[in-house]
């Protein structure tokens, strides 16, 4: 197929692969390895693209905004150009993500984390001067649904346009961006498929439970029922409290510090060197208290446990 850059109607053009500029797309990566990839790169090569790129003019070459993976199979297929659908020149990186967000939900070309960041990404390019963080769009979707004049100036518009272009409720798009709180190895596994999305949301409403992390290790192994899965992790709101008859047992407080310790290890990368210098400082003091205590501690309790500390 020879390059050209002309057609009949100029809105299409075929675009010599080296004159496209690939920048950074909602889609968190392309896996050329997958099956699905390998598919799409087999059918180029028998039949071409069939499904024009989405492009824009950038300096005198064009600029990727849809289609990344037609691109990636043709350059894998040795194709010297693509056929391209030209838009009027675009600039403004909320405009960029509205393209992109539209061909790729209305695909159902993304996982649900990769939506999720792409309609965070999208609001804080629409609000740059709102400093918007993840805690703060899920707040105004929140008052956007007690209504417009709760919202922040601008946000009850940028929300009309997400919602046409996903096609979804607020509520959905609220449990979609709670995904963004899990840490990145429940993120993987969701991306991947292999944790359905609507247990990604039962985790992401229930951060706080103390036995958060063990109970997803287990139900990878084995898994559950949406319904078991909720009463696994709101099952701690429901126990009875222990009733005080001693200090607490030190092989809870021993799971404790573990349960600390695998929470920082699975978190590695989002700790800041001064919040671990911090942590570090406590866990030293803490240390030098229980060294202290240790040297008068007793060998042995005896007696009935009164929750005092016995004469010896």
């Amino acid at each position: 197929m020879a390059a050209q850059k002309k057609a009949e109607n100029p809105e299409f053009l075929y675009l010599p692969l080296e004159d496209i500029i690939v920048e950074e797309q909602i889609r968190s990566g392309i896996n050329t390895e997958s099956e699905s990839f390998k598919a799409l790169t087999s059918s180029i090569k028998d039949r071409g693209v069939l499904e024009p790129v989405l492009v824009t003019q950038k300096d005198d070459k064009y600029l990727l905004l849809c289609g990344e993976r037609r691109y990636m199979a043709a350059q894998k297929s040795g194709l010297p150009s693509i056929p391209a659908r030209v838009v009027n020149a675009i600039t403004q990186k909320d405009e960029i993500l509205a393209f992109q967000l539209t061909e790729n939900l209305q695909r159902e070309d993304l996982n649900p984390i990769d939506q999720a960041n792409g309609i965070l990404s999208f609001v804080q390019a629409r609000h740059p001067d709102k400093n918007y963080d993840l805690d703060g769009v899920m707040s105004e979707l929140v008052n956007y649904d007690r209504g417009s004049k709760y919202t922040t100036d601008g946000f009850s518009a940028t929300v009309a346009e997400i919602l046409k272009i996903s096609a979804k409720s607020t509520k959905t798009l609220y449990n979609g961006l709670s995904l963004l709180k899990l840490v990145p190895k429940i993120q993987t596994v969701i991306s991947e498929g292999t944790l359905p999305i609507s247990q990604g949301y039962i985790f992401a409403a229930n951060l706080g439970c103390p036995d958060f992390f063990t109970i997803f290790d287990d139900i990878m192994k084995t898994p559950v029922t949406n319904a078991k899965l909720e009463k696994m992790l709101t099952a701690y709101k429901k126990a009875k409290p222990e009733p005080e008859v001693g200090p607490v047992p030190m092989q809870k407080q021993v799971d404790h510090l573990r349960s600390i310790k695998s929470y920082i290890e699975m978190e590695a990368g989002i700790y800041t060197k001064p919040d671990l210098e911090v942590l570090i400082e406590e866990l030293k003091a803490f240390l030098a208290s229980v060294e202290k205590q240790a040297q008068t501690a007793p060998e042995t309790v005896l007696g009935k446990k009164t929750g005092k500390r016995p004469t010896v």
